[in-house]
């Protein structure tokens, strides 16, 4: 028995039926602003308990203010027309009252909000409880219930409203330069290690807790930012909880009231306030990694801190094509207030309108924010649908290091249950269409078209048009490489040449210094001209003249060798081609013995490519398959000529794939197939990496469809 019930039994004179019967109330807490909004002054009301903003016309918000409970709807037209004279009746408010009511805006006790839910039909209680059980539908956007943190933040305001003075920000902003300081002296470290950071193929569960613990509590201070800001802006904060983002543990705070009674620039500040706080952190942990030694627990945790609260944060939270605070400031520097909505609402029904032909209306956009409005819709369409996406995908792996033959099952049941609602209203959309398109579809089906269609159908079936095709992933290398060594010992003075650098055969590319075998060079040049002396003596003595001239040849052949020893100090280029060795610089001031390798030169007219085929798919490959390449973050493909295939299986390349996920499985083999690419440009480089598609034999939509069959069965069941 619920309360009105109750009511109805114990205050038989006061029924349910006449409470349910009072006029609408304004909520006695309702929060309003006026704002200008494209061009346009509009009311801005926030209504506790309600997870909306509305926006009224000047006009219409002081017709919405006559609303007490205790007047009539003749009342308040009367009351409005003494405000603003002009004139309504009580059809046209009452009509007002009832589309307000629909969307929760009037004021109901807690009486009320029992009576009327009693008071709804069973189809409509139904229709609510299936669209409460369809809201874990959109993975999107999870939230939990929340706590009213508003005097908490009471406190917080009341003993650190110092932060936003205006010599704490001159503060902030020396300490974030000083952080950017040392990010730009060592990016080529905080850079890789930020993005390997996130990347959790090779955390331990450990390394994962401590991560999700760190990353909770900064959060937290994330959201106490924002709405410790809203507060400090004259807004009540009613609400913080728990979320979850496409799975992934967030906090969420409820500013609506600072959104609606703050300027725009205050509005901006709210937003930017979280990623400030967290860029704060860095920068006071940021020096402490500096400062300390590498190996300490202080250099390391603070350097987790940074790696958590610098590039990451301002990536993830700043990004303007999910909700987060880059969409909402965002939308305030564009002053629209639902960009997402409007921008993906305009779009799909312009193309159903005007590409699908269905009688739907477009919403009015200015012509100036057309454009923008559908590059925004599709790029956040196509961010969020790869998000989901990836996460179907983490599913699948991570089931896939159990049994790899079946893990297609959950990963397909995860992106059901993702892509549930957008699979219904893709059905929807058909049903639409198919209803709209119908009557043509039967109209134009005569019996000749029919045939038409079905002899398409089957050539189309029949016709060998389709090639088998299979992947694999590729390295690059050079066809001919040469190795510089040192011929003769000595101290490396100069490198000309850097790694990528292109060369051309006989180039110097760098120099060594032997003091001793100068010193050598010298002296035999001394005791040649001894011996050419003694030599000219010797003749005009008539005596000695043999062994003098057998001396001086001897130094002679010395002086071959020492001087050929001095040119070996140069190190040239044997071929053209390109520097493949990294860092050579390095080199330079460091003793090498002779023999050593210097630097290494390899020919990128032509590449090798190293394919590595699956055994599985070996069987495209074929006299008459063919190949085309295409390196990872480049455009552009090239065909390959097969120079050689492995005749053993062997294990991949570190590098190519990531094995991570064959974890405790026996790692699948592959074959090596050499290709020969032709590089004239220059433009692909020794050590890329990408992905070859290989073409074979062509084959029906029958054939291939039968032989996609027979490999699930075969691999899958039998």
């Amino acid at each position: 028995m619920n309360i009105t019930e109750a009511l109805n039994q114990v205050l038989p004179e006061i029924p349910a039926k006449i409470i349910s019967q009072r006029f609408p109330r304004l909520h006695p807490e309702v929060v309003f602003k006026e704002q200008v909004q494209d061009g346009e002054v509009v009311v801005r009301a926030f209504v506790p308990g309600v997870e909306a903003i509305f926006n009224f016309t000047p006009q219409n918000w002081t017709f919405v203010q006559q609303f007490n409970g205790l007047r009539s709807y003749t009342e308040v037209a009367e009351f409005y027309a003494q405000a603003t004279g002009i004139q309504y009746n009580e059809e046209e408010v009452r009509e007002l009252a009832e589309n307000l009511e629909s969307m929760d805006f009037w004021y109901k006790t807690p009486l009320e909000k029992n009576v009327a839910l009693m008071q709804k039909t069973a189809a409509e209680r139904r229709k609510m409880l299936r669209q409460k059980k369809h809201a874990w539908g959109d993975l999107s956007m999870l939230t939990f219930p929340a706590v009213n943190p508003d005097k908490f933040l009471d406190w917080v305001h009341e003993h650190g409203s110092f932060i936003y003075t205006w010599w704490f920000t001159l503060i902030t902003l020396a300490a974030f330069l000083f952080m950017g300081g040392i990010f730009v002296t060592h990016w080529g470290e905080v850079g890789h290690d930020t993005f390997q950071f996130y990347n959790f193929a090779d955390k331990t569960w450990g390394d994962v807790a401590a991560f999700w613990l760190l990353a909770t509590v900064l959060m937290c201070i994330h959201e106490v930012a924002h709405g410790l800001t809203c507060k400090h802006y004259g807004g009540h904060v009613r609400a913080m909880g728990f979320a979850l983002i496409y799975l992934s543990p967030a906090f969420f705070t409820d500013t609506t009231e600072g959104m609606v009674t703050g300027s725009r620039h205050q509005r901006l500040m709210i937003s930017v306030s979280g990623v400030w706080s967290e860029l704060m952190v860095c920068a006071i942990f940021t020096p402490l990694w500096w400062g300390t030694a590498p190996g300490t627990a202080l250099h390391d945790f603070a350097y987790t801190i940074i790696l958590i609260t610098g590039i990451g944060v301002v990536l993830i939270n700043w990004n303007p094509l999910m909700k987060l605070d880059g969409y909402h400031m965002l939308c305030e520097i564009l002053g629209v207030g639902d960009l997402k909505e409007t921008s993906t609402i305009y779009v799909s029904s312009w193309v159903k309108r005007h590409i699908w032909r269905l009688p739907v209306e477009v919403p009015y956009v200015p012509k100036r924010r057309r454009l923008g409005f559908t590059i925004y819709a599709l790029l956040s369409g196509i961010y969020s649908y790869t998000v989901l996406y990836i996460l179907a995908r983490f599913v699948g792996n991570a089931f896939r290091n159990f049994n790899p033959d079946w893990s297609f099952i959950p990963e397909l049941a995860t992106a059901g249950i993702i892509f549930r609602s957008r699979i219904r209203t893709l059905v929807n959309f058909m049903k639409f269409f198919y209803l709209d398109k119908k009557d043509r579809i039967r109209a134009w089906f005569t019996p000749r078209h029919s045939f038409v269609v079905a002899a398409a159908m089957l050539i189309v079936m029949i016709l060998p048009v389709w090639h088998e095709t299979a992947e694999g992933r590729f390295r690059l290398e050079p066809v001919r490489t040469a190795m510089v060594r040192a011929m003769v010992p000595g101290t490396v003075t100069a490198v000309y040449a850097s790694e990528g650098q292109p060369v051309v055969a006989g180039e110097p590319l760098a120099r060594l210094r032997n003091l001793a075998l100068e010193s050598k060079l010298e002296h035999n040049q001394a005791d040649l001209k001894t011996a050419a002396t003694q030599v000219t003596s010797a003749v005009l003595r008539y005596t000695g003249s043999g062994a003098a001239l057998q001396d001086r040849e001897r130094l002679n052949q010395q002086q071959t060798n020492l001087a050929s020893a001095r040119a070996n100090l140069e190190l040239k280029s044997p071929l053209s081609g390109i520097v493949l060795t990294p860092r050579p610089n390095e080199r330079v001031g460091a003793y090498i013995p002779e023999g050593t390798e210097l630097i290494e030169v390899g020919d990128v007219s032509r590449l090798n490519a190293r394919v590595y085929v699956s055994e599985p798919d070996m069987h495209i490959v074929g006299s008459e398959s063919f190949v085309r390449l295409q390196v990872e973050g480049t455009f552009g493909i090239r065909k390959a000529r097969r120079i050689s295939i492995s005749p053993a299986s062997t294990e991949i390349e570190a590098g190519l794939i990531d094995m991570t996920k064959y974890e405790g499985l026996r790692a699948p083999k592959f074959y090596v197939l050499d290709l020969l690419v032709e590089n004239g440009d220059g433009a692909w480089k020794p050590g890329q990496v990408g992905t070859a598609r290989i073409y074979g034999q062509r084959k029906t939509l029958a054939g291939l469809a039968w032989g996609g069959v027979a490999s699930f069965v075969g691999r899958k069941v039998w």
